[in-house]
């Protein structure tokens, strides 16, 4: 057997998602040619159902009339901090993969037999489809409006910022500048105003109400009070057949995030616990891979074989008289 790769993007959204995939189709397996063609195209056609109340699902009708599913994998915010977002004032995310997003279905078995009717030669054993995801690098650089890791890219909408909580040395001069705003008092006091209020009076300055805090410069209190990221899935626990139903599928690499914008949420796209919200996407891109197995192979063979041969003469016994006619006699006068 071998796989056969096709390529589908898939855009799915945090607080709103939507999906897109390319379908084709392909006779019924009583039409085709046995069993290469089963092999070459397993499925017969390829949709995306959801994401509704779960992650979206690649859903393949495969050769023998029955689907299998796999489940995309979605990125999760899995904790923030502070609860509520303020303007101006930076949230934090911790992000990982959604342990119950993952999840796949092979096609129930069925047994094949070629051609269709009394006359087949070919019987093929639990014919079913399986199917897997490799993941594939998302393209371009981060910025302050997109952020990319692994195969994942992140983009907020209507004027909202996206910093890695811990951002690399080499940052470009517009992570800079709002890493600064968000996350610097010292450089720029007009930015986060928790880092200049002192913690007895709600804020994340060390000092007292009398003496705050000079030296204290950055965000890493705030990004501490978020919970430990729980370890999203392992890849390694969902397998087919002894290899991973999600390759490449690798921890994403901007763990955590900050948000912000000076602009207030009613200017946003979505909803967050029933009041407006800005609204962050996350788009994974992914090869979509499916082929069809069975357990044997079996070709019926019919030999016919003539025997001439007077071997048996001498064997009065053998010869069945009954089937000699009877002596005709003629009187003669």
């Amino acid at each position: 057997m071998k796989w056969r790769i096709l390529p589908i993007g898939i855009s799915v959204l945090l607080l709103g998602s939507a999906v897109h995939s390319v379908a084709d189709a392909r006779p019924s397996a009583a039409n085709t040619t046995w069993p290469r063609s089963l092999i070459v195209k397993p499925c017969a056609s390829v949709g995306v159902q959801g994401p509704g109340s779960g992650p979206a699902r690649v859903v393949c009708t495969g050769v023998t009339g029955r689907t299998a599913t796999i489940n995309v994998s979605t990125p999760w915010l899995s904790d923030r901090t502070p609860e509520l977002s303020l303007v101006n004032i930076p949230t934090f995310f911790n992000l990982q993969w959604d342990p119950d997003s993952v999840g796949a279905s092979d096609s129930q078995p069925l047994t094949l037999s070629y051609p269709a009717g009394s006359g087949a030669t070919d019987r093929l054993d639990n014919v079913r489809v399986q199917l897997r995801f490799r993941a594939v690098n998302a393209t371009g650089e981060s910025s302050v409006e997109r952020l990319v890791s692994e195969n994942v890219e992140f983009e907020g909408s209507g004027q909202l910022y996206l910093i890695p909580a811990a951002p690399s040395v080499s940052m470009d001069k517009a992570f800079e500048a709002y890493s600064n705003y968000a996350c610097n008092a010292i450089k720029d006091p007009a930015g986060n105003a928790l880092l200049t209020i002192v913690e007895d009076e709600g804020g994340h300055n060390s000092g007292t109400v009398t003496r705050p805090k000079a030296g204290f410069v950055t965000c890493e209190t705030m990004a501490g009070e978020l919970e430990p990221p729980a370890g999203g899935f392992d890849p390694d626990e969902f397998l087919l057949e002894g290899e991973p139903r999600y390759l490449g599928w690798d921890p994403l690499s901007v763990s955590r995030f900050l948000a912000f914008t000076p602009h207030a949420s009613i200017y946003g796209a979505g909803t967050d616990r029933g009041s407006p919200a800005f609204q962050i996407s996350a788009t994974t891109r992914l090869q979509f891979e499916a082929r069809v197995v069975w357990d044997e192979h079996v070709v019926r063979n019919v030999t016919e074989t003539t025997v001439c041969s007077w071997d048996y003469k001498d064997d009065y016994d053998f010869v069945d008289w009954s089937r000699w006619p009877k002596p005709s006699i003629t009187n003669q006068s």
